[in-house]
């Protein structure tokens, strides 16, 4: 019996939190309340800590700046918060860095009116270029991200074939 009423409580615990996660403010106050008056103990969920408001607005923030090709307050933030341990250890985050790094080399092709500031664009592709040649070297040698080195000498990789998905 004490078997179920701990997943029952762990479950009720996803439950807050997704609505927490979605937004549904009110469905969430009725809910708690709802639990409160019933005497079902909500479990904190492992995820729940997740949901301060601190790391609420690292989050935001990060999106922010993604979203503004804000190159150097991302990886700012990044570099701040998520630890070197996952950046440096975990494969995943190291794909993922590497196509964020091309996110941002190519924000100003993809998302300017008109042409793009030259001067800016250098400047994005030049940190790229560092990137590839310092930390993003480790993974030269998968075929995934092969054809990305060569990112930083195409005049136009917006209209290059190798990088039409981009």
């Amino acid at each position: 019996m004490g078997d179920i009423l701990a997943h029952e409580s762990e479950l009720l615990g996803l439950v807050k939190e997704y609505l927490d996660f979605a937004e549904f403010e009110d469905t969430l106050k009725t809910f708690s309340k709802e639990c409160k008056l019933k005497g079902k103990p909500l479990c904190k969920t492992v995820g729940g800590s997740f949901r301060d408001s601190k790391s609420l607005t690292i989050q935001k923030d990060l999106v922010t700046a993604f979203d503004n090709g804000d190159q150097k307050v991302f990886f700012n933030l990044w570099e701040e918060h998520i630890p070197s341990s996952v950046r440096d250890g975990d494969s995943f985050a190291q794909k993922l860095e590497f196509y964020l790094h091309i996110h941002f080399a190519i924000y100003l092709l993809k998302y300017s009116v008109g042409r793009p500031d030259k001067e800016e664009l250098d400047e994005k592709i030049s940190y790229f270029k560092t990137y590839l040649e310092t930390k993003g070297a480790a993974l030269s040698q998968t075929t995934e991200f092969l054809p990305f080195y060569a990112l930083p000498f195409v005049p136009n990789p917006m209209v290059h074939p190798s990088f039409k998905e981009l």
